[in-house]
């Protein structure tokens, strides 16, 4: 899959799933990756709960897409041997926002309904018809409220799903298309920060906005 196949998708309302697995997630599930650390880079905890239920959706065969990063595969390449998923690229689309390639991403979102879910200042890009606010942080705490909220603004009609919500994304995403499969559910990190204004990641400082 590449960029632009993810974008045919959604143009023709064709359901799938988009998880993403990387140092946070693997330290969350082992634990023993980056001894004594006690949170990833964003901030966010690592829970005992959440582990495990990062672990359990990681060990069993899905059947959407999920998503490795390239550096996670160099520092711990027996992570693709004793995960077995059919693993796809999960920085697709952070490398197209350093390409300046999302201009059809924002294009096709605006053709569809799309709901978002992170913390409050992503409530300001232009494609989201309905918004879920959640923490900037540690949302897994509340994990159980967040998704009802979301279930909500299901309905027949396709949408898209957008999620910055750290670990907890993942176990979102799964939940979510194990409830209900007519909608698309995209793990997009931190993919559109800088464009509200928001600079999380280095690469975020040598972009050169839409």
């Amino acid at each position: 899959m590449n960029y632009l196949d993810y974008i045919e998708l959604i143009s023709k309302r064709e359901p799938f799933a988009f998880s993403r697995f990387g140092d946070g997630e693997w330290q969350n599930i082992r634990m023993d990756l980056y001894p004594g650390s006690t949170h990833n880079c964003d901030g966010n905890e690592y829970y005992p709960a959440l582990g495990r239920r990062l672990e359990e959706i990681v060990t069993t065969k899905q059947d959407y897409y999920m998503a490795i990063q390239r550096p996670s595969v160099r520092n711990w390449p027996w992570l693709v041997d004793t995960y077995k998923q059919d693993w796809v690229d999960s920085d697709i689309f952070h490398e197209a926002s350093k390409k300046r390639y999302l201009r059809e991403f924002f294009d096709v979102l605006k053709q569809v309904n799309v709901v978002y879910i992170g913390n409050k200042d992503l409530a300001k890009l232009p494609f989201i018809n309905s918004f879920v606010e959640i923490p900037q942080n540690n949302c897994w705490n509340n994990y159980d409220h967040y998704l009802q909220q979301i279930k909500e603004h299901i309905t027949d009609e396709y949408k898209v799903f957008l999620f910055s919500a750290g670990m907890t994304a993942n176990v979102f995403v799964h939940d979510l298309w194990e409830y209900n499969k007519i909608n698309s559910y995209i793990d997009i990190g931190s993919a559109f920060d800088p464009y509200v204004g928001k600079r999380t990641r280095n690469y975020h400082r040598q972009l050169k906005l839409l």
